[in-house]
């Protein structure tokens, strides 16, 4: 039974960052709609009544690093992470 919860974990992840790598603009559309695939197994288990903590912490397990590897390596927006990072640490240093 756990295995389908990452299952469907793995392909949600790698279904929504795929839709954000083919539609990376404008991100304020797309956006919602890469959330809302992310977490549609999570919707799908909660109407199957199978939604518990448990379910949802192995979805999560399949779904992040599956989405996470994606947007780093397909998308390559580590670039952009680093910056991010970058500027939120010189934004530390301010007097």
């Amino acid at each position: 039974m756990i295995v389908w919860f990452v299952l469907a974990g793995i392909a949600a992840g790698a279904i929504s960052a795929l839709y954000l790598a083919l539609y990376y603009e404008p991100i304020l559309v797309n956006g919602p709609i890469h959330g809302a695939i992310f977490s549609s197994g999570l919707a799908g288990m909660y109407y199957a009544k199978k939604l518990t903590a448990n379910s949802a912490g192995w979805y999560l397990a399949g779904a992040l690093p599956v989405h996470l590897g994606i947007h780093f390596a397909v998308i390559r927006d580590l670039a952009q992470l680093m910056g991010v990072i970058h500027i939120l640490l010189n934004f530390l240093s301010l007097p």
